[in-house]
Formats: C-alpha cells, sequence, structure tokens
C-alpha cells in the first residue's frame, strides 16, 4: 500500500496534477472558482459514493492503485 502523503506533499501533487492537465490559466482559474464556492465534502461524498456498492468501489480502488504501479 502506499503511503500517505503529507498535507504539503498532496497540495503539490494535486496542484501539479491541475496545472497538467488544464494549464497553469485554468488551474489558478479552477482554484479561484473553488476557493469562492461554499462546499460541503460530506454532501458531495455521500451524492457521489452512493453510485458504488462497496464491491464496485473495491475494484475501481484496485484499478487506480494497479494503473500507478505500471
Amino acid at each position: 500500500m502506499a503511503k500517505q502523503l503529507t498535507e504539503k506533499e498532496l497540495r503539490q501533487q494535486a496542484v501539479r496534477a491541475l496545472t497538467d492537465s488544464l494549464g497553469p490559466v485554468e488551474a489558478l482559474r479552477f482554484l479561484a472558482l473553488v476557493s469562492r464556492e461554499a462546499f460541503d465534502y460530506q454532501e458531495w461524498r455521500r451524492k457521489y459514493f452512493s453510485q458504488y456498492n462497496l464491491d464496485e468501489l473495491v475494484t475501481e480502488i484496485r484499478k487506480h492503485y494497479a494503473s500507478k504501479a505500471s
């Protein structure tokens, strides 16, 4: 199992992923947008993960980590 990232490492990797995917300008726009909007993580998590049963979720997690290993 992969080690848990520190908050600093997580933030750095997230910004790098956004920048790589969106480019620096759009990544910055996204971060500004997120910081302005109210966001209820618990509500989002309930809605997002309600579409999965436990077996599907475990399968998705395994696929994610398998793709990182290759």
